[in-house]
């Protein structure tokens, strides 16, 4: 009887133990799947409010999603101007720094105006690209009223900014016609009634294609292309209606393999 109650016991406590892993096996497995990031994406510039021509500065932006820091952003591309001339505008591309979530750029400030600097931050499907301004030497008075009128001419324009999820595949098949599908967003509310078109091109084309997308679904906007050549395709998103026009760029990758 005894040996019979020392084997019910003994059998007991194999059995706490394995469900006992079991259960550890469980948290482990669920801890380290991990659960996809659903918050919005933030961007924050980090910029000096003045600076000295002809002496480098350093431009940062931080990058986050909810309260992770995003380390891994297809693209960070800086645009800097002289304020009011967007149209000479230039671009630089950022790199990843030492801190976790920050991209940087060292740029050197040629003129005594106020420039205005803004990151454009393409991560996990979307896309931010807030505007801040750096006064640089010593500019007038006069100029510097004239600079803030057309800085807030451009706010207006340019305010609330447009966001954009990449709904389509990032790798097509070389020959087949292809749906571009994206949803974009305006102050978390679906953007309607916007012009978008898809600017398609590879390296080195001089010839770009142009298609115009026909809105689905509530800021859903949707095309259709078909990808003839073997190298990475490149697409510049056009958004545009009176108040807004964003562009936000995209690389397609090329799957040239037969069944």
């Amino acid at each position: 009887m005894n040996s019979y109650r020392k084997l019910v016991m003994l059998f007991s406590v194999l059995i706490l133990f394995l469900a006992a892993c079991g259960q550890t096996d469980n948290e482990e497995n669920s801890q380290g799947s991990g659960e996809i990031n659903l918050e919005p994406l933030e961007v924050e510039l980090i910029l000096p409010e003045e600076g000295d021509p002809g002496t480098e500065i350093t431009i940062e932006t931080l990058v986050t999603q909810g309260e992770e820091r995003v380390n891994d952003a297809s693209e960070v591309i800086f645009e800097i101007w002289v304020s009011g001339e967007k149209e000479d505008s230039e671009f630089v591309d950022a790199e990843i720094t030492e801190e976790d979530g920050v991209y940087a750029i060292t740029y050197e400030f040629t003129e005594e105006a106020i420039y205005s600097v803004q990151p454009h931050v393409t991560a996990r499907g979307m896309h931010m690209m807030p505007t801040g301004e750096i006064k640089v030497g010593d500019v007038p008075e006069e100029g510097e009223e004239q600079s803030h009128e057309s800085e807030e001419e451009h706010s207006h324009h340019h305010g609330n900014q447009l966001h954009m999820e990449w709904q389509s595949e990032e790798e097509v098949v070389e020959g087949e016609e292809t749906e571009i599908t994206i949803y974009v967003e305006l102050d978390e509310e679906p953007w309607t009634d916007g012009d978008v078109r898809f600017e398609i091109w590879q390296h080195g084309d001089e010839m770009r294609d142009w298609v115009d997308a026909d809105e689905t679904d509530s800021g859903v906007y949707t095309a259709f292309y078909t990808f003839e050549g073997k190298e990475d395709y490149h697409i510049m998103v056009h958004m545009e209606d009176e108040d807004h026009h964003d562009h936000i760029k995209q690389v397609i990758k090329i799957n040239t393999e037969t069944n």
